[in-house]
């Protein structure tokens, strides 16, 4: 018999033996064929151990690449370029990726695997992207030439980027800023300046500016430096500030960056990636390019683009915009999307369904202004139908579909008197900017007041000063104050808005329009709702016993 205390030592040792000799856990072999999810609502084909493609619920299809890594087959999707472990069980006929378990339908055998050009990217899709977001513009534009759509949809960002690159390169430092922005910028740092004494020398805008001289004098003082640092950093804070309060559309990519995209959509289509192309084309203007971008990603798999390329393409010539002299009268209809029917009535109304929305033309487009502070945006085509073309309806083509009820002429829409926001407060998001160009009557200064206490949730004070803001006839100041009331069920914008057209004689200020247009009986419905919801909550509180008191609870 062994010593008691070399008993653990000889088991340890066993224990590690048994351990060293055991095999190593290698993944289960894939087996090819069609896999439907637990729901049958998705599918996955294996249609070799390098490759496949899922169909989700909607019936979009995506293609997938699959490589192996420390012994785990990776699932690499194509369109997206996201990667995910695919694991195998059941001999191969259950596989699970990411929160999708599919089970095997239908066996197939397996295709040989698809050779690929060494150092491409589907040779090595794990390591290709990697390095995905330091890639420059060649390289993406290789990865996706090789067949990657993933890449191709990091282009039209990096176009952008290059774009700014060379701004900078030329002397524009304020690159990738709008106006409004850079007026913001300088306003902070005139204010920072001013509270940090800078001298004179070191202001551009001095008559004694010395940039040499300025720099021995930051040297000397150290603590200037910082703070100028400071201002810089909050002068950019106040720039992104301005996206919030007043964001502006991206500006359509050049024709020479456009024709490059549609020529990779045309060598290698893909659904996602040809659809972008397509709206980078609508939104430039060039319909032709953008319609055919939109067929190819329908016979890729994009089930969007099926739906809007063939009305498109049966125009032909038509789909050549042109200036609308009145607005629209009757039905008209469109594919199934963000709105399918509009009703253009009298007075400019336009019925969509779930309530009214006003219509005005404004040179030769026809403008419908929405809830979210913008317009949709159609023209009119030779033929009589109507056209998106801002991002809410792009691609929508609306045909004249006579209803029931459509009137034989509908009256003249009414000109609402209106006063555009005054930017005459550029110290408006700098520290107590807003409040002092407020108090001197800057409707400027009190729409941002408004809008900081709103991002505060405090809407009943915001509302305050954005009734002085529409009372003014600025339609902003009236739209702001309606979504206080949607956030809010104490405040009471529709007898605000009300009043103040009551009191004009005319009829046209600009809150009578919002009284028109807004859905105040869903508005007031959903504060109920919220209202009961909370009702309920505290009912349900009160059903509960009390706790017993005991000598620690205090009476």
């Amino acid at each position: 018999m062994l010593p008691c205390h070399s008993r653990f030592p000889l088991r340890a040792a066993t224990a590690a033996l048994l351990l060293a000799l055991a095999p190593t856990a290698v993944a289960q072999p894939l087996t090819c064929g069609r896999f439907i999810n637990d729901t049958d609502s998705a599918e996955l084909v294996l249609e070799g151990p390098d490759r496949g493609y899922q169909i989700d619920y909607s019936g979009e299809r995506s293609d997938f690449l699959v490589q192996l890594q420390e012994g785990q087959p990776q699932v690499i999707d194509l369109g997206s370029g996201s990667i995910e472990t695919l694991k195998a069980s059941q001999r191969g006929r259950v596989l699970e990726l990411g929160w999708n378990r599919f089970v095997l339908r239908t066996p197939a055998q397996c295709s040989a695997p698809v050779p690929h050009a060494d150092g491409s990217c589907l040779a090595d899709p794990l390591h290709c992207l990697a390095d995905r977001y330091d890639k420059d513009t060649a390289a993406l534009e290789a990865g996706c030439s090789d067949g990657m759509p993933a890449l191709c949809r990091d282009l039209p960002g990096r176009y952008r980027k290059d774009a700014q690159a060379r701004q900078q390169r030329d002397g524009d430092d304020d690159t990738g800023f709008s106006e409004k922005q850079r007026v913001a910028m300088r306003a902070y740092m005139e204010k920072a300046f001013d509270e940090m004494d800078l001298p004179a020398l070191c202001r551009e805008d001095s008559a004694v500016f010395d940039e040499a001289a300025c720099r021995n004098t930051l040297a000397s003082r150290p603590e200037l430096g910082e703070k100028i640092a400071d201002a810089l950093q909050g002068a950019a804070l106040a720039a992104g500030m301005v996206e919030v309060f007043a964001p502006e559309p991206e500006r359509p990519l050049p024709e020479t960056d456009r024709m490059k995209l549609q020529g990779y959509c045309q060598a290698r289509p893909h659904g996602w990636f040809c659809t972008e192309v397509a709206e980078q084309q609508w939104d430039a203007g060039d319909l032709q390019h953008a319609t055919a971008a939109l067929a190819l990603a329908c016979t890729a798999g994009d089930a969007r683009a099926c739906a809007f390329a063939p009305p498109l393409q049966q125009l032909g010539a038509d789909l050549a915009p042109q200036a609308a002299a009145t607005l629209p009268c009757g039905a008209y209809v469109s594919q199934a999307a963000l709105m399918d029917s509009l009703r253009f009535g009298d007075r400019g109304l336009v019925d969509m369904g779930m309530g009214q929305l006003r219509a005005r033309l404004e040179n030769g487009a026809i403008r419908i202004r929405h809830e979210q502070g913008g317009d949709f945006v159609l023209k009119s085509l030779p033929n009589g139908d109507l056209l998106g073309m801002d991002q809410w309806t792009r691609f929508q083509r609306f045909q004249r579909t006579p209803a029931d009820g459509d009137p034989a002429h509908c009256a003249p829409p009414v000109q609402f008197t209106e006063v555009p926001l005054p930017e005459d407060c550029p110290k408006a998001l700098v520290d107590g900017g807003a409040e002092a160009c407020c108090a001197r009557g800057s409707m400027q200064g009190c729409n941002v007041l408004g809008t900081r206490l709103g991002l505060k949730g405090q809407w009943e004070q915001a509302s305050v000063h954005y009734l002085q803001v529409c009372r003014a006839g600025i339609r902003e100041g009236c739209e702001n104050l309606a979504t206080a009331q949607e956030r809010n069920g104490d405040v009471d914008a529709h007898g605000m808005l009300q009043a103040l057209c009551q009191a004009d004689a005319s009829g046209r200020h600009v809150a009578c329009d919002l009284l028109d247009t807004r859905n105040w009986a869903m508005m007031s419905a959903g504060h109920a709702l919220e209202q009961a919801l909370q009702n309920s909550g505290d009912d349900a509180d009160e059903d509960i016993p009390p706790a017993r008191r005991t000598p620690n609870h205090k009476r």
